[in-house]
């Protein structure tokens, strides 16, 4: 995982990097299953402690997400703007 900041990673490098925590943090809670099933008086202090485990990487891949949307809606208003000037020059 990159502690880069998500405006200087690529796009492939921002998807790259949310799949491998999201990975992380399904095999951590699929591990927690197991525990829980395997000890039911426990389970509510087991999916807490994953939970606590995962909320860095789920922040993580929240921020990734946001500036990957942020450069896709930039790059959907310099299409529209484009498409708005190719219009009007044509016409």
């Amino acid at each position: 995982m990159s502690a880069a900041s998500p405006e200087t990673l690529s796009n492939a490098e921002i998807a790259r990097e949310i799949r491998s925590l999201q990975s992380r943090a399904f095999e951590r809670y699929e591990d927690a299953a197991l525990q829980a099933e395997a000890d039911p008086g426990r389970a509510e202090l087991i999916y807490a402690k994953a939970e606590r485990d995962t909320a860095p990487w789920i922040a993580r891949a929240s921020a990734l997400n946001d500036e990957r949307v942020a450069r896709y809606r930039r790059r959907a208003r310099r299409w529209r703007n484009a498409a708005l000037a190719t219009a009007v020059v044509g016409a």
